[in-house]
């Protein structure tokens, strides 16, 4: 008992000591990286910085139709055209790594894309952007005499994004697509470069709009266009559904820089729609 005032004073010194040891920790290291830079993976068909958190798989449906202008009542608004869609699935390996795996009906196209986060925009910007690199290897499936190489196609991008404010986020990708073997007789290139350009702004914490615009340098496949669209995203809490309008029919940035062929501001786009379902695989 003669040594408790001792104990207690030993206490009152070391517990305060360690207690304000953590709160100067805290305090010393306020930063930390931006979260949701963009709602989504993509914004429409174009990839954003964001990578899926570890352990975390995003189930994605990408659904269009053809184009709301043609023949509009009696195609009921491009509903009636056949559509394209893709069903894919990405998993994150870590929280700065994701891959991914889908399938198109356009030239049956099978995808199997990565994406890694190189550099993360810091909350007091001391990292002032957000950098990754997102590459993707497609192979038609489609019933064919030529060698599997020739069917495979290529694409690479670099994503640079930062966050404005809880409510804007602008992105631009230098990107690259290549196709192993394409119609010359027709026109079409192999090559095609581009800088994509987005954005999305939060009308609130449910509803965001989004926007992506992909102009194409040097030369191009006969008669494209640079691709447009424009989305409405809607946060349910359980997923994020998105309804779009746009001028590619492609689901993968390599189709849609090199064989949009439609106009956005002729009126030729289509409506569309993409559902984002994550679930959480680890602990």
């Amino acid at each position: 008992m003669k040594n408790c005032p001792i104990i207690l004073a030993v206490f009152l010194i070391i517990i305060p000591g360690s207690a304000f040891s953590q709160m100067e920790r805290e305090r010393v290291n306020p930063d930390g990286p931006v979260e949701a830079t963009f709602w989504g993976s993509q914004i429409v068909g174009l990839g954003t910085v964001e990578t899926l958190p570890a352990q975390n798989l995003n189930a994605t449906i990408f659904h269009s139709f053809g184009i709301l202008t043609n023949n509009t009542l009696q195609n009921f608004f491009g509903l009636d055209i056949a559509p394209n869609v893709r069903l894919g699935l990405d998993y994150g390996i870590t929280d700065y790594w994701t891959i991914g795996i889908g399938r198109t009906t356009l030239d049956k196209v099978v995808d199997i894309r990565t994406k890694l986060s190189l550099i993360r925009q810091t909350k007091t910007n001391s990292t002032p952007l957000s950098i990754g690199i997102k590459g993707d290897v497609g192979l038609s499936t489609e019933e064919n005499q030529r060698p599997i190489a020739d069917d495979l196609n290529f694409f690479i991008s670099l994503p640079i994004a930062k966050k404005f404010s809880n409510k804007v986020s602008l992105q631009i990708a230098p990107m690259y697509s290549h196709f192993n073997s394409v119609n010359t007789v027709i026109g079409l290139k192999k090559n095609h470069f581009a800088v994509a350009l987005a954005g999305e702004w939060h009308i609130s914490d449910r509803y965001a709009l989004n926007a992506e615009y992909y102009p194409v340098f040097g030369s191009r496949s006969n008669g494209t266009t640079n691709a447009l669209a424009l989305g409405l995203n809607i946060d349910t809490g359980g997923h994020v559904f998105q309804i779009f309008l746009a001028s590619s029919n492609g689901t993968t940035e390599q189709y849609i820089i090199s064989q949009n062929t439609n106009n956005f501001f002729d009126g030729d786009f289509r409506i569309g729609f993409n559902i984002n379902r994550v679930f959480r695989l680890g602990k």
